[in-house]
């Protein structure tokens, strides 16, 4: 099963890309399709035959005549070279393009690309890839063509024009009304308010026309045009006027605020570098790196690959990464993160990760996904929105027909008025665009502090938690752990680190890492080695075995030793079925635990400790915190138990986290409602069956991502409520009449002005501070 990205244009509203995403969803050789109103991104998942994208534009114009799809970066150039040898595709820039495809192709004059670093540059037109700083290479041969970005300048001037007329002819219209009495010359205006009104109202008639010719009769512009054009056949011309006029600017205004709220949370994710360094001067793509070769990072530039520092030492600004605000120091041998920032001096860098493994592709491809899951509320709006507009109209039909036939009060003319306020009033596209726009927001504030949540269904889940369970070692502690002591038996204490020493290399576990550090005198060579989760690892030197782990794996193997009672963690060594000794390792509480413990507490979230080690240490670290509740010596399989029998019991519509750092915790990391993965994007594991990921050790972090999520959980109520209320008060008001012609002025109001209120409601979540 393949899955394609496309970009898109042509589809305005949330309403209109749902009903996108259920017609892609019918289609026989799609197996998913998801259509992403705020980054304007379709991602279709293919059953075997993928449709092209001339296809998809097809299909998807039977009911959005206007849309047009372009596919991401990397399909994009590849879409080039198909293009050089199957000359399938036009440029842009041709004058016969007639309709307008600016977006689906690289620039024909790409062809020499010898002269333009290897397509690092594209053409303007290309609003995805945000490379406005290059002038489009058609500019250097000025021909008869036009490059398509003059065409889409001179589609916007020309709706400048168009508002700029309609509104001269409105005024004259409204003057004429006014001071021409003579009733033989009544028509002058209302031929004035027709011509104003059909420059104001162009778009809007052009939209619903196509619409219905491609039947899709219900949507909010057959809503709007029914709405206006009904109040100026009933010689309400200046209301009419009004009613388009309102709707433009507050569309506009909406428009205005909604690419501000979705260009600041991008921000949050333009990490990638386009150009990399190489230490021979050249500069190339970034993703044509290759694990080993060694970059160049200038002061000031963003590090494009992550790696390990050969040569050189500077402090990096993480911020976007980490959430740390404060620069941390690095020097030779430092492993650095793509997307970090280089401060103070030029640093040379050893590739460890291609780009599409790299640090930043996984934040953005995280983030991106992130915004495709939807929460339980934004999928019960998306299935309203489909079935709205018809329920609407039908209603406003009832109020005409009631309030005409049955009511004597109302004339004709009051019971059309009334039934196209209704109309104007109850457009959905307040709580349509607002509560999918807020889960986005809450997403990416999220990342600002270095926590990357997978969904906005998870942005909901969170603010209803109520019990955490953590892991303890590297999540509660700092997992840096000191061998404290050293007990030998029948064994010189140099032969004993040799053994210890050399199998510990092999592991990557927090006390293993610690232990390697120590060092010894002569590494030997093992083989089989093989980590054993929940009890340490064996391995073999010279055909015989050697373990080192917990009390019960010596138990297991039938090694014949004492307990040792000591405070700290206890490993035991032993070669070939002989108990060699033992040391103690203690790892240190993390400052930021005992703080993140006690605002858990005060939001009544309980916290619980679930942990590998023995009672001893985990009461120590618990009583220290304040953690009531704890569970000690467990192997993963208890953890995940005790969590599932946690879960049974808790409050209802409630959430359960489950914090954890190693592959150990993977599984519980899945079963909870809520996995947390800690220490960034190295544990694979972990990071991939979790919901949410803290980037860095600050455990305070996932309190700011909790009350995050709460903030926008309360901002969604908010709106929510606020839509809700005006438009009832304004259907109410509509429907009897109660401000005549001027209701429709409240109506449009209810409509784009709730919108556009509701949205900078939403933008607050942006500079929420988390506490």
């Amino acid at each position: 099963m393949k899955e394609t990205i496309y970009y898109f244009t042509g589809i305005d509203c949330p309403n209109c890309a749902a009903k996108v995403e259920t017609l892609l969803n019918k289609q026989e050789t799609i197996k998913d399709a998801r259509v992403n109103f705020l980054s304007k991104k379709i991602i279709i998942s293919f059953e075997e035959q993928e449709l092209t994208k001339e296809e998809l534009t097809k299909i998807i114009r039977k009911i959005e005549p206007d849309v047009e799809l372009s596919l991401n970066e990397i399909d994009e150039e590849e879409h080039h070279h198909n293009h050089e040898h199957h000359h399938e595709h036009e440029c842009c820039c041709h004058e016969h393009h007639e309709h307008h495809h600016e977006h689906e192709h690289d620039c024909c004059c790409h062809e020499h690309h010898e002269h333009h670093h290897e397509h690092e540059h594209e053409c303007c037109c290309h609003e995805h890839h945000h490379k406005h700083e290059h002038d489009c290479c058609c500019n250097e041969h000025p021909h008869e063509h036009k490059c398509c970005c003059s065409h889409k300048h001179n589609l916007k001037l020309y709706g400048y024009i168009k508002f700029i007329l309609g509104v001269c002819f409105g005024l004259s219209a409204l003057l004429v009304s006014i001071f021409v009495t003579n009733p033989n010359l009544s028509y002058i205006s209302v031929i004035l308010y027709a011509v104003a009104y059909f420059f104001l109202a162009n778009k809007i008639i052009v939209k619903s026309l196509k619409n219905i010719s491609k039947g899709n009769i219900f949507d909010e512009n057959l809503l709007m045009l029914v709405a206006s054009l009904g109040a100026l056949i009933i010689n309400e011309g200046f209301e009419a006027l009004l009613v388009v006029l309102l709707y433009t600017i507050g569309e506009y205004f909406q428009d205005k605020a909604l690419g501000n709220s979705t260009d600041a949370i991008a921000s949050l994710t333009e990490l990638k570098v386009d150009i990399t360094h190489l230490v021979d001067g050249t500069d190339v793509l970034t993703k044509k790196v290759l694990v080993g070769e060694e970059i160049i990072v200038k002061v000031g530039e963003r590090i494009p690959l992550d790696g390990v520092i050969v040569k050189g030492e500077s402090s990096l600004d993480t911020k976007v990464i980490t959430g740390e605000s404060m620069p941390s120091s690095v020097t030779i041998g430092d492993e650095v993160l793509s997307g970090c920032i280089n401060l103070t001096s030029v640093l040379q860098i050893r590739v460890t990760k291609i780009l599409s493994d790299s640090t930043t592709s996984k934040i953005i491809e995280m983030v991106e996904v992130a915004s495709n899951k939807k929460s339980k509320t934004e999928e019960f709006i998306t299935k309203f929105a489909r079935i709205y507009t018809p329920i609407v109209l039908v209603l406003a039909l009832v109020v005409f027909l009631v309030e005409w036939l049955f009511i004597n009060s109302f004339t004709i003319n009051d019971a059309l008025n009334n039934c196209f306020v209704f109309l104007v009033s109850s457009c959905p596209c307040a709580l349509v665009i607002s509560i999918p726009l807020a889960f986005f927001g809450g997403i990416g504030r999220c990342s600002s502090f270095g926590v990357l949540v997978k969904g906005g269904n998870y942005v909901e889940a969170l603010s209803k938690t109520k019990i955490v369970c953590f892991d303890k070692t590297g999540t509660l502690t700092k997992g840096n752990f000191a061998v404290s002591k050293v007990v030998t038996n029948d064994i010189l204490e140099d032969e004993f680190m040799n053994l210890l020493v050399s199998i510990e290399n092999y592991s990557n576990h927090p006390i293993a890492r610690s232990i390697s550090k120590l060092g010894c005198n002569n590494t030997l060579e093992l083989t089989n080695v093989t980590e054993l989760k929940g009890f340490g690892i064996s391995g073999y030197y010279q055909d015989k075995e050697i373990l080192v782990g917990n009390y019960e794996l010596m138990l297991k193997n039938n090694i014949s030793l004492n307990k040792v009672e000591e405070i700290g963690t206890i490993l035991y060594l032993s070669y070939d079925h002989k108990y060699l000794g033992y040391l103690v390792i203690i790892d240190e509480i993390k400052e930021e635990s005992f703080e993140m413990i006690q605002s858990l507490k005060k939001l009544n979230i309980n916290s619980i400790m679930l942990s590998g080690d023995n009672n001893n240490i985990a009461s120590i670290v618990s009583a220290a915190l304040g953690i009531n509740e704890v569970h000690s010596s467990l192997l993963p399989s208890d953890k995940l138990n005790i969590l599932e029998g946690i879960i049974k019991k808790k409050p209802k519509k409630s959430s359960v986290v489950y914090v954890g750092d190693g592959i150990n915790d993977t599984p519980s990391i899945k079963l909870a409602d809520i996995g947390v993965a800690i220490g960034g994007l190295g544990n694979d594991e972990a990071v991939e069956a979790s919901d949410i990921v803290l980037l860095n050790n600050n455990m305070n972090n996932l309190v700011k991502a909790i009350n995050i999520s709460k903030f926008t959980k309360k901002i969604l109520v908010q709106n929510i409520v606020f839509a809700l209320v005006v438009k009832l008060i304004a259907l109410i008001i509509g429907t009897l009449g109660i401000l005549g012609s001027y209701g429709m002025l409240l109506g449009v109001f209810a409509d784009v002005g709730v919108c556009l209120i509701t949205i900078l409601n939403t933008l607050r979540i942006l500079k929420y501070g988390g506490k």
